[in-house]
């Protein structure tokens, strides 16, 4: 069904209900889902960090890599995700940001067609007074912190394209019966890149707290094995093996 988003007001959506009780079952065909620097950490504990370029825009975007294969979730199972942390963007669901009415700010929006969204059963969003339940107050909260994440995140980005740190590389996968398949358009920070750095830039990065971030980044790619480990756990074809080459680089960095 097509997403109906529109911006939450207490006139229009006295009655919306909010199913919470039903698990994520939307999040078991997300094989890659944006996320937030301030997540990092509790990200890179399950799954590798990547770059993407956007579709619709010339700029970068941060996701998690929850599958190596398209609307596979490797991490989900019996309606919820198997792993330590789930994404912001995941728990948001159903809820977004949309412009308000001057088009100069941001308001919580939501997906009326999302099939979270009721007006029989669930949590509400207002109560018999109109008035913001303390759930509601919840959501606006944690919409307020991502939407700051996001901002934060994309600074961040800014400053990984500003030093030429990024670069794209390839995912090579051999199944048992020796075919070969390549994920390409994914992009990380080049460890020896950030070796290479001026003493000046490295201190910039490091007072702006964008080194720490860097470094888990680039770590977080040995978690492709966990990856190829969830995905041969599954039915049908099982991995190999799998190489991650930097482009530019002779040779693949992990095995």
């Amino acid at each position: 069904m097509t997403a109906k988003i529109v911006t939450i007001s207490a006139k229009e959506h006295k009655n919306l209900k909010i199913k919470t009780d039903v698990g994520i079952t939307h999040a078991e065909k997300m094989h890659i889902v944006p996320v937030v620097v301030s997540e990092f950490a509790d990200v890179a504990a399950n799954c590798p960090i990547v770059f993407l370029k956007d579709e619709n825009a010339e700029r970068m975007r941060i996701a998690a890599m929850l599958g190596i294969e398209v609307e596979k979730n490797l991490f989900f199972e019996d309606g919820s995700l198997q792993g330590t942390h789930v994404p912001l963007n995941i728990g948001r669901v159903p809820f977004s940001f949309a412009p308000t009415g001057d088009g100069k700010t941001l308001g919580a929006a939501i997906d009326l067609n999302h099939h979270l969204v009721s007006e029989e059963e669930g949590t509400p969003l207002f109560d018999e007074q109109g008035e913001p339940t303390d759930y509601y107050k919840w959501v606006n909260n944690f919409l307020g912190n991502l939407f700051q994440g996001e901002m934060i995140s994309q600074k961040f980005i800014d400053a990984l394209v500003k030093h030429d740190l990024l670069r794209e590389f390839h995912l090579q996968i051999e199944d048992e019966s020796g075919g070969k398949s390549e994920l390409v358009g994914l992009f990380s920070p080049a460890a020896n890149l950030v070796q290479e750095l001026s003493d000046e830039a490295t201190i910039e990065l490091h007072k702006e707290g964008y080194l720490a971030a860097i470094h888990i980044a680039i770590q977080s790619m040995s978690q492709i094995k966990r990856l190829v480990q969830l995905h041969n756990k599954r039915d049908g074809t099982k991995i190999r093996g799998v190489n991650i080459k930097m482009m530019g680089e002779e040779k693949p960095i992990v095995e």
